[in-house]
């Protein structure tokens, strides 16, 4: 008798894992079968996408072309630039410093440059406080759009940049708002931010991010964009809005079209979406800052008034309210790419997507990761 109920227990344990395994697999289908649609609605090169489980567990998607002329098939955690979501990378150094008590949220940004000269030509540069720089509602204007950074660019896209040089764009400008009366996304706002980190651990930015970041968790994908010759970089292909004015296809020798070292802590890194759907989960898990300053980073700033609201930007994320509840997040674009990353918080899982060309928004890639979403909610529903 004992022996026939054991093996009972042990078909029931073998059926239910059987099932669970056919139902991921399900999944996995489903999810692959979505972004080759979306490949194909969206007439994108290629695309791929990472989700996290509430477990840790990961799939990982890619869809369509790295290369479209030469039929080269977009290859799993293809490694591209991420623009401005390197901002979340930013802003978990700086809070991990406010941890630290080496930074404290409502410091006057002031106090980190006395005695520079040029400081006091920042728009704002009175009032400006490390809180208005992580949640862009300090009023300084974006340099990366402004005439002079733009024809500089145009003239010498090899150029290398130092971030007083990018800042000097912007300098003796009427401000975009008061600050915290406003909000404006600034990647000028990151570029201080970068500078106040290297004034107070002596290092540079990209050692203190491999350090508490990058080796810390294992990103073995991730890496500075500080130069054209990028290794793993695949194809991109660049839109409609050529700000920059480079070729259709941004590699080409092995080597980007542009110096893309300027961005720094406005974006400043190639990554895959394996890597950012892992570090996007331990950021909202509790694996990267304390608790207490985690409910800072993700209290929002309205996008009209920058006054507290229930959506919006935090201090370096996206703050949404979807369908399925909570989500938080980034985009990025960097010429020839887009990126998109979201943790669904009361589901607990993650998603991030990368496209290779920048042919697209803000507003369809946060959709894309919703519908991807949507489909792992009803499996995590039906378990």
């Amino acid at each position: 008798m004992k022996n026939f109920l054991l093996l009972s227990l042990l078909n029931l344990v073998f059926t239910y894992s059987s099932l669970a395994q056919a139902d991921f697999f399900t999944l996995k289908t489903t999810l692959q079968s979505t972004l080759d649609s979306i490949v194909k609605e969206q007439s994108l090169p290629g695309a791929t996408a990472a989700i996290v489980m509430p477990d840790g567990q990961l799939i990982s998607l890619a869809a369509g072309y790295a290369d479209k002329e030469e039929k080269e098939a977009m290859p799993l955690g293809a490694q591209m630039l991420l623009g401005s979501v390197g901002k979340i990378f930013v802003s978990a150094v700086v809070l991990q410093l406010v941890d630290e008590g080496k930074i404290g949220l409502s410091d006057k940004v002031s106090a980190y440059f006395d005695g520079i000269e040029w400081y006091n030509r920042v728009p704002n540069a009175a009032d400006l406080t490390i809180v208005s720089l992580l949640n862009h509602t300090s009023g300084i204007p974006r340099y990366v759009f402004a005439p002079a950074f733009l024809s500089a660019v145009e003239k010498d896209p090899m150029r290398s940049w130092k971030p007083e040089e990018c800042l000097a764009v912007i300098l003796d400008q009427a401000p975009s708002h008061p600050t915290a009366k406003g909000w404006g996304y600034s990647d000028t706002n990151y570029i201080l931010l970068g500078m106040i980190i290297e004034r107070i651990t002596g290092e540079s930015y990209y050692q203190q991010l491999e350090k508490r970041v990058i080796a810390a968790f294992h990103l073995r994908h991730t890496y500075p964009s500080t130069q054209r010759e990028l290794p793993g970089l695949i194809q991109g292909y660049i839109g409609d809005n050529n700000f920059f004015k480079l070729p259709k296809k941004v590699v080409s020798g092995g080597l980007y079209a542009m110096n893309p070292q300027f961005e720094w802590t406005g974006g400043g890194l190639v990554t895959n979406v394996e890597d950012l759907a892992y570090f996007i989960k331990w950021l909202h898990t509790g694996k990267i800052m304390s608790a207490a300053t985690y409910q800072q980073f993700i209290k929002a700033a309205d996008f009209r008034t920058g006054q507290a609201a229930e959506t919006g930007y935090g201090l370096g994320t996206f703050v949404w309210n979807n369908r399925l509840g909570f989500s938080y997040g980034h985009a990025g674009v960097m010429p020839g790419y887009l990126t998109q990353v979201e943790y669904v918080k009361e589901k607990g899982f993650s998603i991030a997507f990368q496209m290779n060309t920048d042919q697209g928004s803000v507003k369809v890639n946060h959709e894309n990761v919703q519908r991807l979403a949507s489909w792992v909610d009803q499996f995590l529903t039906d378990k």
